[in-house]
């Protein structure tokens, strides 16, 4: 567990995941239709994938890929449209940034038609109309976990 408020805890255990209701939420998405259920567990065994819960349930999922140096790339962001408003994204982006293992990432990658506002709320810049970036200069400087 990472984080917790009155409603909303936010979470990196692999077992809490729901995977059938997030592959269902992203296969009905305009980012991550056209991909099989075999395609999107293989997508999340090979990230670190963070979900959000409130009132017992699943609300929440995002995900990053990387080499864990020097590139993490943030994909399948959601948070429910009942709990929207809450600040769930932006705790689910917290808790990516501030994963043990990514600690030593300087670039972050990320694609979205619309939540630059969100990003831009957590360090990232536009490169382009989908593209946004954040660099952690600092991560170097970070002790090695391994």
């Amino acid at each position: 567990m990472l984080g917790r408020d009155k409603d909303v805890e936010i979470s990196t255990d692999r077992s809490r995941l729901d995977l059938a209701y997030c592959y269902e939420v992203i296969a009905n998405s305009y980012w991550g239709g056209g991909r099989t259920r075999g395609e999107f567990d293989k997508s999340v065994e090979m990230s670190v994938p963070v979900g959000a819960y409130c009132d017992g349930k699943q609300v929440g999922f995002a995900r990053a890929a990387s080499d864990f140096i020097a590139i993490a790339y943030v994909a399948d962001v959601f948070v429910d449209p009942d709990y929207r408003r809450r600040g769930i994204g932006a705790k689910m982006i917290d808790a990516l940034h501030g994963h043990a293992d990514l600690q030593r990432v300087k670039r972050w990658l990320l694609a979205t038609h619309d939540m630059q506002p969100l990003y831009r709320q957590h360090g990232y810049a536009d490169l382009d109309d989908v593209m946004m970036m954040r660099v952690d200069d600092a991560a170097l400087t970070r002790k090695p976990r391994r």
